[in-house]
This record gives structure tokens, sequence and C-alpha cells, in this order.
């Protein structure tokens, strides 16, 4: 049986988390340059993070009577949302900087289409939860916003396409760990005619 107090003990545990994202949210809006080594050691905050935010939801399903199951769950959603957002965030710098460093030496032209680059993920982007009759909305602006930019990389891409998934979009699963790959996984599963059509047989019945 729970009590207020293991409730009290397993809240101020995830406001603990819940703090410690901001910081790294904090981090990555910060305009400064940064340095490999800083990106990367963020990355293992949010690793340590992450793998105690997993081990605080196992106490949280062990602890929260079913009657308040539902509001615990959509809180601890919204806290692996941001892990992955922030995840995405992080590797999109790193990958980034990387690019800029090994251009170091190109022409201003390149110099401009880099800086296009860096303010992007600014952009707000669509999300996809995994509703099939929301797809091809979510696809078209997909596509205007980040798969015609000439100056995104197919890993850019990636990142950009995984950091708007949810749900069960989120967990589709491909062949190969990459832009196209995870493009056509997500077509042949929602652009299904069958499952379409069902779809919206099931609104009427």
């Amino acid at each position: 049986m729970s009590t207020d107090t293991d409730i009290v003990v397993l809240n101020r545990k995830k406001g603990s988390i819940k703090g410690q994202l901001t910081k790294l949210h904090t981090f990555i809006s910060q305009k400064e340059n940064k340095s490999e080594t800083v990106i990367t050691t963020h990355l293992e905050i949010l690793s340590r993070t992450s793998t105690k935010f997993e081990k605080l939801r196992n106490e949280f399903y062990r602890t929260v009577p079913d009657d308040n199951f539902e509001e615990v769950e959509s809180s601890l959603s919204e806290i692996e949302d941001d892990i992955f957002q922030i995840e995405v965030s992080l590797k999109s710098l790193l990958h980034e900087l990387r690019l800029n460093t090994s251009d170091s030496n190109s022409s201003d032209a390149k110099s401009i289409d880099k800086t296009v680059s860096i303010k992007l993920p600014e952009i707000p982007l669509p999300v996809f939860n995994g509703k099939i009759e929301e797809w091809n909305s979510f696809k078209q602006q997909f596509l205007n916003l980040i798969n015609d930019n000439p100056n995104l990389t197919e890993n850019q891409k990636c990142y950009y396409l995984r950091s708007c998934l949810r749900n069960e979009a989120k967990s589709i699963e491909t062949s190969e760990d990459n832009y196209q790959s995870l493009l056509k996984a997500l077509e042949e599963r929602f652009e299904n005619k069958r499952i379409i059509v069902d779809t919206h047989i099931k609104k009427y019945y």
C-alpha cells in the first residue's frame, strides 16, 4: 500500500529530475560557442538522468494507486518526451559543431548555409503521434520544412524527423538507421490504404 509520505518522496525525486532537465535546456539555449567536450559531457549527464527517471517510473508504478495512475502516467510521459527532445538537440549541436569544424576553410557561401542550418531547430516543427488521419498533413509540412531544405544533411533530417514522432509513430522500426529508411517505414505504415479506409469506417460505427 502506498502512503502519502511515499508519494511526497517520489514527487520530490521527480522535481529533482525536472530541475536537471531544465538546466540542460538552459545549456542548449545559450548562444556562446560550445566545445565538443562540453556537449558530450551534457549528453552523459542526460544519460544518467534518464536512468534515474526509469527507476523513478518503476517506483511510481509500484506505489501509486489505480485511481491516480492516469494522472501520474501523463506527467511521466511529459518527462520522457522532454528527455528525448533534449537528446535530439544535444546530438544536433554536436553534429553541427563537427560539420562546422570540418568546413572551417569553406567559402563564405557555405558559411551562410551553416548559419541557416544552426537556426533551423528554432522553427516549430509539426508533431505526429501515430494517428493515421493526420499523416498526410504532417508529411507535407515536414517535407516543406526539412526534406526540401538543401542546407541540411541526411543525418540532420533524420534527427529532426525522429524528434517529431510520438507514441506509436515513435516506435516504428526501420531496416537501417538513416533518414530515407525511417521516412519509408513511416510511409509504408501510415499510407496503407486498407488501414485508412478502416479508420474512416470506424468513425461512423
